[in-house]
């Protein structure tokens, strides 16, 4: 979003947009479903696309704006100096240059996570539409339990993936709102053993903007974080807003040595992979 690309909320109504520019859905249909969640909306505009014959550009949805994708890519590069190993949600291409880019489902390994300068969107890419995670169906399936989504081995191996890259890698959450935590929430809830009022040490941590009025909110997130062994870095939005976060970053690239893994999660992950 700091290079201008559409947020979650912002991404549905340019999918329904696009079909009221073509006159496929009327300014009275648009009208009453445009208050509706992003992941409903998205669906309608899937099916509208199916209906009409009119193929969704997601690639131009989701461009940055010209005034702020010099912004998008200076952070961008930065960030390239914290590690070399990526895991997205988004389905942008910001991170894939100069890197090896996995975005099918059957792409995400824990052996693929040893390739250095690597970039995995865990909910697709806008390079093949066809296997983004955007509607409500589509994130069940993505994240159905073992049980009810088995694959050839018994299990459901994107779950499996997910639970080994917090066993053993070091993660830092970055970019996050405070409203579309679900998918963090739900991955620490299964890669962590917690137990009620029992904290266990850090081992990843989630950047995070907050205002000084909302010292009390990141106090208490602090605590509901540390729960599932994950740190909460805040940093403030009083001057800049959510655009601190590039200064933030550049602060933090500045700090911490880049390059290889660490020892010790080198050595967490040549365990796990023996398992």
């Amino acid at each position: 979003m700091l290079a201008g690309c559409p947020g979650w909320e912002e991404f549905g109504d340019r999918t329904l947009r696009f079909f009221l520019s073509k006159g496929a859905l009327s300014p009275a249909e648009y009208d009453q479903i445009k208050g509706l969640s992003s992941r409903i909306k998205l669906s309608l505009a899937l099916d509208l696309q199916k209906s009409s014959g009119l193929p969704i550009d997601f690639r131009e949805l989701l461009a940055p704006s010209a005034e702020k994708k010099g912004i998008g890519e200076r952070v961008y590069d930065r960030l390239g100096t914290l590690s070399t190993t990526f895991v997205t949600t988004n389905y942008d291409d910001f991170l894939d240059s100069g890197r090896e880019v996995f975005h099918e489902p059957h792409q995400l390994t824990i052996h693929n996570l040893r390739i250095p300068n690597a970039v995995f969107h865990i909910h697709g890419s806008m390079l093949d539409p066809d296997n983004m995670v955007r509607t409500t169906d589509e994130y069940l399936k993505r994240y159905a339990s073992h049980e009810v989504l088995r694959g050839s081995d018994g299990e459901n191996p994107f779950l499996t993936f997910m639970r080994k890259l917090f066993e053993l890698r070091t993660v830092v959450f970055i970019g996050y709102s405070l409203s579309e935590l679900e998918v963090l929430e739900y991955v620490l809830q299964k890669s962590a053993s917690v137990l009620p009022g029992k904290e266990i040490e850090p081992r990843h941590f989630i950047l995070q903007g907050f205002f000084s009025h909302q010292r009390p909110l990141a106090n208490n997130l602090e605590r509901y974080f540390a729960r599932f062994g994950v740190s909460l870095l805040p940093f403030s939005r009083d001057e800049r807003d959510w655009d601190q976060l590039g200064n933030v970053i550049d602060a933090l690239a500045s700090a911490l040595p880049s390059g290889t893994p660490l020892s010790l999660p080198k050595l967490r992950e040549m365990e796990g992979l023996l398992e």
